[in-house]
C-alpha cells in the first residue's frame, strides 16, 4: 500500500490550496493524479511524474512548447518521505513564475506528510480504549455502526447514561498514578471509560449506575461521591487543591458522548478558580453567551451604552453579577459587595428609574438586566 494515500494527499492539497492561486496536483508512485485543486484531473495519468519516478526523466520542469500526456506546463518536484520518493507534486503555470512556490509547497507538503503519518501511527498504536475515545471525540459526525462495533469489542454498553469528567492537576503529578486511583475505588466500573489526553488531562466518561429518573436527579451527588473517594486513593503527597474537575452534560447515546466532552472542555476554559468541581448544568447560560459574538450583543444593547457613563456601567455590572449569584437577594448581595443594603437599593432604584424596569419583581426585567450587565462587562 502506498504511503501517499488519496485521502491524505487531498487533505494536504486542501490545506495548501487556499494559500496559492495556482493549481496543485499530487501524483502517486504510479504517476496517477490522486489529489488536485482541480477535481476534474483526479485519476488522470501524468507522464512527467511517471517518468520522474521511474528514473527516465531528470527534470520536472515543463515548458509551454513541451507536450507530455496528462501534463500541463509547470514545475514538478519529488515528494520525499524518509529519503524515498513517494510521489510527485506539480504546480501548474509558467515555470519561471511558479518555481519558488513549488519548492515552498513541496517543503510544506513533506512536513505535513510526516506529521500526518506520525499522527496516524500514534493513533494506530493506541490501545482499543484509546482508539475508541479518539474516534468518539475527534469525529464530528461519527458512524454509529463503527462506534458500536468498537464498544462491543471492549464490552462497553454503548447507550448507558454517562457524563464526561475532565480532570486537570498539577503537572508534576503522575498521570499513571491518577488513573490507578480512579480505577482503584469501589465506585469504579468497567463501564467507565478513562484515557489520558495528549496535554496530560485525564478524560473520564463516568457511567451513572442508577435507574434513569434517579440518575438524572442524583448524578451530581454520585459524581461528588466518586471524586471524594478518588481523592482518598491518591498518594499522600498529592494535594487535592491541585485538582479541578469539569463535568459535562449527561448523555445516553454513543453518538452524543462527544457533546458531553465538548461541554466539559468549554467549562474548563471558563473556570476562574484552579480547583474544585464544576458542573456544566450550572453554567449553561455562560456556555450560550460564549457562543454569541459581542457584535450580536452590540446590535441589541448599543443604545444603552450611550445612556450610561463608564462609572455607572461599572457599578451596574458589579451589582448585577453579585445579585445574580445571590438570586437577587438584596441583603446577601449587599453583604458580598460590602455596602449597606440601602446603598444597593439606591443603585437598583436608579436603574429602575432610567430603564423603567423592575428586576426584583419581574423575571423578564431581571433577564434583560443580566444580559445588559454582561454586555457592559464585555465592552
Amino acid at each position: 500500500m502506498s504511503i501517499l494515500e488519496p485521502a491524505l494527499a487531498q487533505k494536504l492539497i486542501d490545506k495548501t490550496a487556499r494559500l496559492f492561486e495556482y493549481n496543485i496536483n499530487v501524483m502517486n508512485d504510479k504517476g496517477i493524479i490522486i489529489a488536485s485543486k482541480d477535481a476534474s484531473r483526479v485519476g488522470d495519468f501524468h507522464e512527467v511524474a511517471y517518468n520522474m519516478l521511474s528514473g527516465t526523466l531528470v527534470s520536472g520542469v515543463v515548458k509551454e512548447n513541451q507536450k507530455f500526456l496528462g501534463t500541463k506546463p509547470g514545475v514538478n518536484l519529488f515528494i520525499d518521505y524518509k529519503s524515498k520518493h513517494v510521489g510527485v507534486i506539480c504546480v501548474t503555470g509558467n515555470p519561471d513564475t511558479v518555481q519558488v512556490f513549488a519548492e515552498m509547497i513541496k517543503t510544506f507538503m513533506e512536513a505535513m506528510l510526516e506529521y500526518e503519518l506520525q499522527v496516524e501511527g500514534e493513533r494506530r498504536r493506541k490501545d482499543k480504549t484509546e482508539q475508541f475515545l479518539h474516534y468518539l471525540l475527534s469525529e464530528e459526525n461519527i458512524d454509529v455502526a463503527v462506534a458500536s462495533t468498537m464498544a462491543n469489542d471492549l464490552g462497553i454498553t454503548k447507550d448507558l447514561l454517562r457524563t464526561c469528567v475532565i480532570i486537570k492537576y498539577n503537572a508534576d503529578y503522575s498521570a499513571k498514578k491518577i488513573v490507578q486511583a480512579l480505577t482503584g475505588i469501589e465506585d469504579y466500573s468497567h463501564q467507565d471509560i478513562i484515557t489520558v489526553a495528549r496535554n496530560g488531562e485525564i478524560i473520564v466518561f463516568k457511567s451513572i449506575n442508577l435507574k434513569f429518573p434517579e440518575a438524572i436527579k442524583e448524578y451530581k451527588d454520585t459524581i461528588e461521591e466518586y471524586i471524594s473517594k478518588f481523592i482518598k486513593k491518591l498518594p499522600d503527597e498529592y494535594d487535592e487543591n491541585e485538582f479541578s474537575f469539569f463535568v459535562g452534560s449527561l448523555q445516553n447515546k454513543i453518538n452524543q458522548y462527544r457533546g458531553s466532552y465538548l461541554h466539559a472542555q468549554s467549562l474548563a476554559l471558563q473556570a476562574k478558580e484552579s480547583d474544585g468541581i464544576y458542573f456544566f448544568n450550572d453554567h449553561v447560560l455562560s456556555y450560550y453567551r460564549n457562543l454569541v459574538t459581542i457584535k450580536t450583543y452590540d446590535n441589541i444593547f448599543n443604545v444603552y451604552d450611550i445612556l450610561f457613563n463608564e462609572e455607572d456601567k461599572k457599578l451596574i455590572t458589579q451589582a448585577v453579577e453579585v445579585l445574580s449569584r445571590n438570586n437577587y437577594n438584596v441583603v446577601n448581595s449587599a453583604k458580598e459587595l460590602y455596602i449597606h443594603r440601602n446603598t444597593l437599593l439606591f443603585r437598583l432604584n436608579k436603574i429602575k428609574d432610567v430603564l423603567n424596569i423592575d428586576p426584583i419583581g419581574n423575571a423578564a426585567d431581571r433577564e434583560f438586566l443580566n444580559e445588559l450587565a454582561y454586555y457592559f462587562s464585555r465592552k
